[in-house]
């Protein structure tokens, strides 16, 4: 833990949204983006407690504390191989989990001002694309085909745990694209359809 009193010191700040003038130009994501070095300021004021509520929160079982303390320390590849060994997906969370983690920080139920996990997640998650640190899996194959009916985040999900543990993976998907709910029911201002492209053209 790199400065275990940063939670004294620092307030909880949030990247907040695009201008409306800008917003009503276009559909694409109203959420803005802290700088790195507000970003590492706000990971900073994690407390990695001893009693880890926000992971008990996590329907995942993400790990905050640990992903928080790479981002503190500028290891923003740490952070991402971290995140994604629960969450297959981070980039999608990032944009529209309900931070149940949040909900359960110490800091929200002492001084109503959690960590920013949520916002943390995305933006781990982008510089990993940005940085290159987000590459497709090619595991050795066991020799076995599995097919995956339905491409929403569950069937996209299951795909790439059988895909890293070497089955031949076929995702069968009656609409169009896949993405399931995250394409036709989650607007482009929450979450942007070329984050999920990006995604499913990786794997």
């Amino acid at each position: 833990m790199g400065d275990y009193k940063a939670f004294l010191t620092i307030p909880r700040k949030e990247a907040g949204y695009r201008p409306v003038h800008d917003r009503i130009q276009d559909f694409g994501e109203v959420e803005q983006t802290l700088n790195e070095g507000d970003r590492r300021q706000q990971a900073s004021r994690c407390m990695d407690c001893g009693v880890p509520f926000c992971n008990w929160a996590c329907p995942l079982g993400n790990r905050p504390p640990e992903w928080n303390d790479a981002v503190y320390k500028g290891d923003f590849e740490l952070a991402y191989r971290l995140l994604n060994a629960t969450n297959d997906f981070p980039e999608f969370t990032g944009r529209v989990c309900p931070a149940l983690c949040e909900k359960a920080c110490v800091l929200n139920l002492t001084m109503h001002e959690p960590t920013t996990n949520r916002e943390n997640e995305a933006a781990i998650t982008e510089i990993a694309w940005r940085e290159n640190y987000v590459r497709p899996v090619s595991p050795v194959r066991n020799g076995r085909k599995v097919a995956v009916i339905g491409g929403g985040p569950a069937g996209l999900a299951a795909a790439n745990q059988l895909n890293r543990k070497g089955y031949d993976v076929t995702v069968f998907e009656k609409n169009e694209k896949a993405g399931g709910l995250l394409r036709f029911g989650i607007p482009n201002f929450k979450l942007n359809k070329t984050v999920i492209d990006r995604r499913i053209a990786l794997m």
